[in-house]
């Protein structure tokens, strides 16, 4: 008889999270797994649901607070052997679940380094951090994406460092790969994130307000900053050198366009853009966050400044755009050590210890 595997997310929507579950179920989809992709909310879908195999279910519910009651009963009825949730208020909704049904597999995934990102937290997010402590023990096992993020979750809530892993997020091949042409006087540089405060996106306009008239800005992505962002941009007469382009699908396509990808970032968990842009051959120019010095190999693929050091971000930037990079060597080097298969395999073998 096949294992169910469960993966819950809010949504299908363009968030890392959802993205790296949507990647695992593919990989769980064998002969010896029945997958299921559980969400909340289907106003907000980015990835397809018309995958053989998988099965994709909508509780309808939008918000983890109401969700309770429905996901108890989904899964008391179909009893699932292993199920993975992933983001603050669904790993708290799967915990309490998890009071009250036996899972014999329940894996949580921390997407965010909780520690950094305290100063930018709403009330909602301040009130799932009060409470992640107690619904954690529920749970066989945790994941965090880098040793960095595991100690502090492992400070911050007390969970016993045996149930937690450290695994990366993963990348799919494709075919796409940016081309070697010869070096335009244009310089496009283009950054991918949630229009969000924590995102630094500010200081990004700042950078280029500084760098030289022929390096022009793309920023793809929404959030609740978008228009103070562009009010920012005009403030700065920076129109003509930055362009808003809000959400996009195939962002692979888009980022394969520019000479180089930025991140801005105060705090990230494990960004899942620069994946994104390694994986077509695209160099990277980031401030130090989590993960990124896990991605980032210096003069190879990218540079990465020091947090606050605005300056030296904006010396990298130019680097980067004055040299040669070899994109395809790039791009197998980010398959080789993220590929879908390898990160599957340790998700897999969470499924098949003995707890």
């Amino acid at each position: 008889m096949k294992k169910k595997i469960f993966l819950i997310v809010g949504s299908l929507g363009a968030g890392g999270s959802e993205r790296v579950y949507w990647l695992l179920s593919q990989y769980f989809n064998k002969p010896e797994y029945a997958v299921s992709v559980i969400f909340l909310d289907a106003n907000d879908k980015c990835f397809s649901m018309d995958i053989e195999g998988i099965r994709f279910i909508d509780l309808k519910t939008v918000k983890a607070s109401r969700s309770f009651f429905k996901l108890l009963r989904l899964l008391k009825e179909e009893k699932p052997y292993a199920v993975f949730s992933t983001n603050d208020h669904i790993n708290l909704l799967t915990g309490m679940v998890g009071f009250f049904l036996k899972v014999p597999i329940l894996i949580a995934r921390v997407s965010n380094n909780h520690e950094q990102m305290k100063e930018f937290c709403d009330n909602k997010s301040k009130f799932y951090n009060f409470f992640t402590r107690f619904f954690f023990a529920p749970f066989n096992f945790v994941v965090c994406q880098t040793n960095e993020m595991q100690q502090t979750i492992s400070k911050l809530y007390g969970i016993d460092t045996k149930k937690m892993k450290v695994i990366s997020n993963p990348i799919i091949q494709q075919p796409l790969i940016k081309d070697s042409a010869p070096a335009t006087i244009q310089k496009k540089l283009i950054i991918v994130v949630r229009l969000a405060k924590e995102k630094g996106l500010y200081r990004m306009i700042d950078i280029m307000e500084q760098l030289p008239d022929n390096y022009t800005l793309s920023i793809v992505g929404n959030g609740p900053l978008a228009d103070s962002l562009k009010s920012y941009v005009s403030s700065k007469q920076l129109n003509n050198r930055i362009t808003f382009m809000g959400k996009v699908n195939g962002i692979s396509s888009y980022i394969i366009q520019h000479d180089l990808m930025v991140l801005s970032s105060f705090t990230e968990g494990f960004p899942n853009v620069v994946l994104e842009a390694l994986s077509v051959g695209v160099p990277v120019v980031s401030f130090k966050v989590d993960g990124i010095q896990e991605m980032i190999r210096e003069n190879f693929n990218g540079f990465v400044a020091e947090q606050h050091d605005v300056d030296r971000l904006r010396q990298l930037i130019i680097q980067a755009c004055s040299q040669t990079w070899q994109h395809d060597q790039i791009k197998a080097d980010v398959y080789n050590r993220f590929a879908l298969d390898k990160i599957g395999q340790a998700y897999e073998s969470l499924i098949c210890q003995e707890v």
